[in-house]
């Protein structure tokens, strides 16, 4: 059985990420599951995206709607954040790890529930959104230079290791 919060909810400026540090907040919200797309150019640079609502870059994603796909769900998450039309290559991790808490500034906590897939490119144009601000193309080199989120920053290090089966955490 889930255990939530209860007290109210303490609204913030911006999203914050934690990855368990000892002042995580306890979820508040039952879990809601999420995707996130690597997408390589020719050379295996990975796109991220910088988050409009904060200081984060990440990879394209989003939450799961009811009666959605997972693999749907990233196909549309990616086409809305990039402008990308994709086609889904393969799974690359599942992440539930309860240590990885995403607080929201409308006081909402969620445990990190994601699910990380290979994309490629099939169409589309890059172009920012209501939800992205900035792009850029970048090698495992390069992960330290970027604010990425937890998830994102791991799930980039798993699509590059180029495992066969999905990393499971």
């Amino acid at each position: 059985m889930q255990q939530f919060d209860t007290s109210p909810k303490t609204l913030i400026p911006e999203e914050r990420f934690y990855d368990g540090e000892p002042d995580t907040p306890r979820p508040n919200v039952p879990l809601s599951p999420g995707v996130a797309a690597v997408i390589f150019d020719a050379e295996r640079k990975a796109l991220i995206l910088k988050r409009s609502r904060g200081i984060y870059w990440s990879l394209p994603g989003g939450r799961l709607d009811l009666g959605e796909s997972a693999q749907r769900c990233c196909v549309r998450e990616t086409l809305e954040e990039t402008g990308l039309q994709t086609r889904i290559v393969r799974l690359i991790a599942t992440n539930t790890d309860p240590h990885r808490i995403v607080h929201y500034p409308d006081g909402n906590v969620h445990q990190s529930f994601v699910l990380c897939f290979e994309a490629e490119i099939i169409g589309g144009e890059l172009k920012a959104s209501a939800e992205s601000e900035a792009f850029a193309w970048i090698g495992r080199d390069e992960l330290d230079s970027f604010a990425l989120i937890p998830d994102s920053r791991l799930n980039l290090i798993d699509a590059w290791a180029n495992q066969l089966a999905a990393f499971i955490r």
